[in-house]
């Protein structure tokens, strides 16, 4: 179920690239090959069929690939071998027509030359079917030629690929490790920090209660509520990097999860913090056919991943939104996709933005500051890919943003 590797993609890419840069080339010495095969031909052709009404005497003994006529007066002579249409056209030839021409007959084209002596005029036909056939075999090998040429081409690129981003792999796996390895030491200490901030608190807040409305202790207990908050979202930074760095690399069983279920439950674990900020949060479900059926909303994949990605988008969500607003979950099944659009209605969102704020730490452009997602919508993506679904971003009616998971319904178990 995870994502296709990058590396590999790379590699792909490299090779598809060669092979269409190959076949580009391919096409081209075909094309060339051909326009100056016709030329060379075309050139030849004359000079044969000059050279051939020139020197003729008689209609017998023509060059091979050639066929003679003689026009004298109403009587005429052909060499026996030639059509019997290119014939009647040769023999009507018109008495201004002289040196190089050609004759429509049986579908083709006849490149010819007419002589005119004193006594008579003789004309030198070439056999055109020659020079097709010529042509026809030549563009055949240079084809075959030419595929050939590009598998191999193809091949050399895959090779070349993947030895060309097999440093970059080792690079980006040292980079993962890093990561990986830092975050975890550095947990360790955070919620040590943590719960010493929390306690540091709760004697700021006693000591407060006890002086009563003492501005000085007042500020203390505030210090302290913001020390609090900051170590938490510096351990909320180190969770997310872990995660982030362990997401395409834990083997994990898919399972059947129910999206719409799930989505429920991070509406009811996050209601008393978007009660804090004032913000109404709203679970509906909608769209399917028969919301209430067991499997209407039903996908394959990691149930803490998934619940993970859900509450990223409905806490972006709060955070962003107004005293006073609402923020409807909404899960649905339609065409064979289970989406949970997080609808706000807060600044709302730049559509020049929405590629930005899918990388780690972005923030959009607009006049208000624009939002700052930290990694948790980069994470959000990540697992949303890794699901063979797609994370969608517009903006709301009326304002505020619309962020949507869409991962592939789940097959109906039977």
């Amino acid at each position: 179920m995870p994502e296709d590797d990058p590396l590999r993609q790379a590699s792909r890419s490299v090779a598809l690239r060669v092979g269409a840069t190959t076949a580009l080339v391919v096409l081209v010495a075909i094309i060339g090959a051909a326009i100056l095969f016709d030329r060379q031909q075309l050139a030849e052709v004359r000079g044969r069929t000059e050279t051939t009404a020139r020197t003729a005497d008689d209609v017998v003994d023509a060059p091979p690939g050639l066929w003679l006529a003689k026009l004298s007066g109403p009587t005429h002579e052909v060499t026996r071998t030639m059509p019997a249409d290119l014939a009647a056209a040769v023999v009507s030839t018109g008495p201004g027509v002289s040196g190089p021409t050609s004759y429509e007959a049986d579908g083709r084209t006849w490149p010819a030359w007419v002589d005119r002596r004193a006594d008579g005029t003789y004309v030198a036909v070439y056999d055109i079917r020659l020079h097709s056939g010529e042509e026809q075999r030549l563009l055949v090998s240079t084809a075959v030629a030419g595929g050939l040429g590009v598998l191999l081409a193809a091949l050399t690129g895959l090779l070349a690929g993947r030895r060309a981003v097999r440093p970059l792999g080792e690079a980006m796996e040292l980079q993962r490790q890093f990561v990986a390895d830092a975050s975890h030491e550095l947990r360790t200490p955070l919620a040590v920090i943590s719960t010493r901030a929390q306690l540091l608190r709760r004697h700021v807040a006693a000591d407060a209660s006890a002086r009563g409305g003492d501005p000085a202790a007042a500020r203390r207990l505030a210090e302290a509520d913001q020390l609090v908050h900051d170590t938490q979202a510096m351990a909320d930074v180190v969770s997310d990097l872990l995660l982030s760095a362990q997401l395409e690399h834990v083997d994990e069983v898919a399972e059947r999860v129910d999206l719409a279920a799930l989505a429920s439950e991070v509406v009811t674990s996050l209601g008393p913090y978007a009660a804090e900020h004032g913000v109404a949060l709203v679970d509906e479900v909608v769209g399917a056919e028969d919301p209430g059926a067991d499997g209407a909303c039903v996908v394959l994949g990691v149930a803490p991943s998934l619940r993970r990605s859900v509450l990223a988008l409905v806490d972006n969500a709060i955070a962003h939104s107004d005293e006073g607003s609402r923020v409807e979950v909404r899960s649905s099944a339609v065409d064979g996709e289970v989406r949970v659009d997080v609808v706000d209605h807060g600044q709302g969102v730049d559509v020049d933005d929405v590629e930005r704020l899918s990388r780690r730490f972005s923030r959009g452009d607009g006049a208000t500051g624009g939002r700052r997602v930290g990694l948790g919508l980069a994470l959000v993506t990540q697992i949303v890919r890794s699901h063979g679904g797609r994370l969608d971003v517009m903006e709301t009616p009326g304002g505020g943003a619309t962020f949507s998971l869409v991962i592939p319904a789940a097959a109906s178990e039977g």
